[in-house]
């Protein structure tokens, strides 16, 4: 049997926190059935629509090269076809007078054409393959592995002897290669950026790409990184020197809560053990407590808590470890906690 107590908000704590993992996939690891990190060459078409007749790309799923162009300049690069700074618009502020003479035009003013999905509130510099039949590299990690974002800064990946990070504020920098060789020969080509040139962290190397952190999608717009999808394809998709690490974020909430029995409240057991059920002189049949627990001495004890909606059904139950008494002379707290 059991007895049933309504909570107050005063009671009950919900409390996110964020939880991060690390992952380190090597050559065909990349592409296991439980991982299923994806690989696509874009190649920029010759006209305006998507080529039916361009080759298929992707390691895992099947893509058309000349769509996954077209798709990621609509998401990322749309505001960056004629300025690695982004595309501006002018724009212009109205204060309206008591008379269409009295408006006050103020401007214009340079505003971006569209989102794009920028990575911070910095102004970012970005460079997209445009001349016919230019390439990128898309890497695409699926979302059971990202969880709500990767984690800004985090983000290596490694192909032959050129290193590629992120710089945490949505940029792919070439870092030192394996080979000792200088970064900016991976990255220096027709649309590499010097801005990182000077960077203590990251030492002649160069912009060769973006990342997008919610979406788990790293695009390469580079020279031979550019091209890192063809090279794969071209040798049997063969991942053999190819190495990404991240680190995954998710959300999770903490829920707290605290049930509070007062000194006045569930004195008497509600076990039916304790019960006897004997019959009266008319047949009729009585539940009687047996003596031992109708004296003084007797204390009920706590041995499971559930957790019910106001439907009455059962969502949650936890179990002690031992049995507790509650107390007749304070009141007894019970902390409920689990995670979601």
């Amino acid at each position: 049997m059991a007895a049933y107590k309504q909570f107050t908000t005063k009671d009950i704590t919900i409390a996110p926190f964020t939880a991060n993992k690390g992952f380190d996939f090597v050559s065909g690891s990349i592409t296991a059935s439980n991982v299923g990190i994806d690989i696509f060459q874009g190649i920029n078409p010759t006209g305006s629509i998507i080529s039916t007749e361009a080759a298929d790309t992707g390691l895992i799923s099947v893509q058309n090269t000349t769509g996954v162009y077209n798709s990621v300049k609509q998401l990322y690069y749309t505001n960056y076809t004629t300025s690695s700074w982004g595309n501006e618009v002018p724009t212009q502020s109205i204060i309206p007078g008591a008379l269409a003479s009295d408006t006050v035009r103020i401007g214009p003013v340079q505003a971006p054409r569209y989102e794009n999905y920028l990575q911070s509130t910095l102004t970012q510099s970005r460079n997209l393959p445009k001349e016919p039949s230019g390439s990128v590299t898309v890497v695409s990690i699926p979302q059971r592995l990202f969880g709500e974002n990767i984690v800004p800064n985090t983000f290596v990946l490694n192909y032959g002897t050129a290193e590629v990070a992120d710089d945490g504020e949505g940029n792919l920098i070439s870092v030192a290669s394996g080979s000792g060789a200088p970064a900016a020969l991976y990255g220096s080509g027709l649309y590499g950026s010097g801005l990182y040139s000077s960077s203590a962290w990251y030492p002649g190397g160069e912009i060769v790409g973006q990342i997008f952190y919610s979406h788990g999608i790293a695009v390469l717009t580079t020279t031979s990184l550019a091209i890192m999808s063809s090279n794969i394809s071209a040798s049997g998709e063969d991942l053999t020197g190819l190495s990404i690490s991240f680190s995954s974020s998710i959300t999770i909430f903490e829920h707290q809560y605290k049930c509070l029995v007062g000194e006045n409240e569930f004195g008497y057991s509600l076990n039916p053990s304790i019960i006897s059920s004997s019959t009266d002189l008319t047949g009729s049949l009585n539940d009687v407590y047996y003596d031992f627990a109708t004296g003084s001495i007797f204390d009920p004890y706590v041995t499971t808590v559930g957790l019910y909606n106001e439907n009455s059904d059962l969502l949650a139950v936890g179990k002690l470890s031992y049995p507790v008494p509650i107390s007749k002379y304070c009141d007894t707290t019970i902390i409920v906690n689990f995670d979601t």
